[in-house]
């Protein structure tokens, strides 16, 4: 029978207890086994060291007690301490790990520190001291760290561990120290004839653009072009910095494509086409694509995709039977997603024809295996039905199959406002909300609903501002607090938020509330040319066409 006091030590066997085990196996064998030779060694000797191998199992073991107690600072102290006597390097891992999980950066700068000066080519030693000085934001002292790291590489994984630089820094505060640390520590790797040149460039490249030097990454990206042409990091760097909207960077691009001949950059490049809206480029380039690699699957969904979006119904629809064919004759592990995209947007397809149930019924085709993807079949059905404003048949959809998902809840909730439904748009908000309370856009649409109907501002305002800390640079959300500071009379407040919000996402609703906090303020010019951008972002936008039909500008 086990006593309370035998059940209450039992714990699992952690680290360092299975270390104590295997010390005292150690002891034991050493104790029961005859040395032969050696019968000149003392008896005195022999206690000596069985003794401090006791001590030593007494300590290890007292310092995992410690821990089960709730005494993080006292078991780290042991651990650490038998760590440096018995010079072992599981033990020194241990303290660390105890360190951290306490949340003493102190402490585990103390072990990994001591770990690093006992084992000074120890990789592991070395990395977690790099981490644990980048986690308490001791960049400068990161310096040695660094170059010991990408020095202790074996030769195949040095590529693969310069690579890794810049996720090791990217929570850094200074991003600027954090890319000229880098940039010493790479110094010995960026000379053009060495092997390891264009991978070290475009490290160094990443960490400039994360500290916002574009000419010293636009430079890095041109050097590491130069060391080798044919390697991706730099053209990978370059189309980032493309996508930033950085003029010399596309040359660069063009340039790595013209000398590498590789369908994955292409489709790379298409990708940075489309996030700068230049589909007309990317859809003539997903062409040449496919005229080079039929087979290539996904070159056709995201072409089928693209001219889709552009009207090109006919070419849409042959584009995505293609992939449809290829993906059902080849499947890989994301056709189920490609082919559910495709089938959507076939069915979009048909809708637009006027057939919408025979849209509706090649939804209902699309497996639906599992809760999520029944969740996606629902929500591209209801999309259809959106689209087409079937607002009540989207509606009891979404009603029949919501239960307890918050994004179906949600979903709901947009469409009872659209059936004005107010009040059961609130009570279903307020049910996601309570379900999920970090669901930031349930707080930002029943805060805007609030707002745009001019009813309880201040408590429509406290909804929004709680969904901004949740997102502070949602640019939606942030249009959303500016309108409720315009319902409040706050004209000067309002203008703040929607010109951020309009910077950061030119979208017609925003612009639709933006030039009218301009003409409110007497500012007609500046209203008159944000409603035109608008206008011109989407034309059939209901809240920029209802504001100029309320206001009646003359545009």
């Amino acid at each position: 029978m086990v006593s309370d006091y035998d059940a209450r030590m039992k714990f699992p066997l952690s680290a360092a207890r299975l270390w104590a085990l295997r010390l005292a196996l150690l002891t034991a064998a050493s104790c029961a086994t005859p040395v032969i030779g050696h019968a000149q060694a003392s008896e005195t000797d022999k206690h000596e060291n069985s003794a401090m191998t006791g001590e030593l199992l007494y300590e290890i073991l007292l310092g995992e007690m410690n821990l089960r107690q709730g005494e993080p600072a006292a078991g780290f102290s042991l651990l650490l301490d038998a760590a440096k006597k018995s010079n072992d390097v599981q033990l020194y891992d241990r303290a660390v790990e105890i360190a951290l999980q306490a949340r003493s950066g102190d402490g585990a700068l103390l072990a990994a520190r001591a770990w690093t000066q006992a084992w000074p080519q120890d990789r592991k030693a070395n990395n977690q001291l790099l981490q644990i000085l980048l986690a308490v934001n001791q960049v400068s002292e990161s310096l040695e760290p660094l170059k010991k790291e990408i020095a202790l590489a074996p030769d195949a994984e040095r590529d693969a561990t310069i690579n890794l630089i810049p996720r090791h820094y990217a929570r850094v505060t200074d991003k600027k120290r954090a890319a000229n640390i880098a940039q010493q520590a790479l110094e010995p790797y960026l000379a053009k004839n060495n092997t390891t040149a264009a991978v070290a460039w475009t490290s160094v490249g990443r960490l400039r653009l994360a500290s916002d030097e574009t000419a010293a990454a636009v430079e890095a990206a041109k050097k590491g072009q130069a060391a080798d042409i044919k390697a991706q990091g730099p053209l990978l760097l370059a189309m980032e910095l493309m996508s930033k909207k950085i003029t010399e960077a596309e040359a660069l691009v063009q340039q790595g494509l013209r000398k590498q001949d590789s369908t994955e950059m292409a489709m790379s490049h298409v990708r940075v086409l489309i996030e700068l809206e230049r589909y007309k480029e990317a859809t003539e380039q997903l062409q040449a694509i496919t005229r080079k690699d039929p087979k290539l699957a996904d070159a056709w969904l995201v072409l089928g995709s693209l001219q889709f979006e552009q009207g090109q119904d006919k070419e849409a629809e042959a584009s995505l039977a293609r992939y449809v064919n290829l993906a059902t004759k080849a499947p890989t592990d994301t056709s189920t997603r490609g082919l559910n995209q495709a089938q959507t947007r076939r069915a979009a397809l048909l809708a637009r024809q006027g057939k919408l149930g025979e849209a509706r019924e090649l939804i209902h085709q699309i497996p639906a295996n599992n809760a999520d993807e029944q969740r996606t079949r629902v929500l591209a059905e209801v999309q259809l039905l959106r689209e087409h404003r079937q607002w009540q048949a989207a509606f009891d959809l979404l009603a029949a199959h919501s239960g307890d998902n918050t994004d179906l809840i949600y979903e709901q909730a947009m469409l009872a406002e659209k059936l004005n439904k107010l009040d059961e748009m609130e009570k279903l908000l307020r049910k996601v909300i309570a379900q999920n309370p970090s669901y930031y856009n349930a707080y930002n649409a029943l805060g805007f609903s609030l707002a745009d109907r001019n009813i309880r501002l201040q408590e429509a305002k406290q909804l929004i501002v709680k969904a901004l800390t949740f997102a502070p640079d949602d640019p939606f959300i942030t249009d959303s607090l500016g309108w409720v500071e315009f319902r409040m009379g706050n004209l000067g407040a309002a203008l703040t938020y929607l010109e951020k919000a309009y910077k950061d996402r030119a979208d017609a609703e925003i612009a639709a509330h933006l030039g009218e906090v301009l003409w409110k303020l007497k500012r007609q010019d500046e209203a008159l040319k944000v409603w035109r951008e608008g206008i011109n972002t989407a034309p059939n936008n209901e809240t920029l066409q209802e504001t100029l039909q309320r206001l009646k500008p003359a545009l």
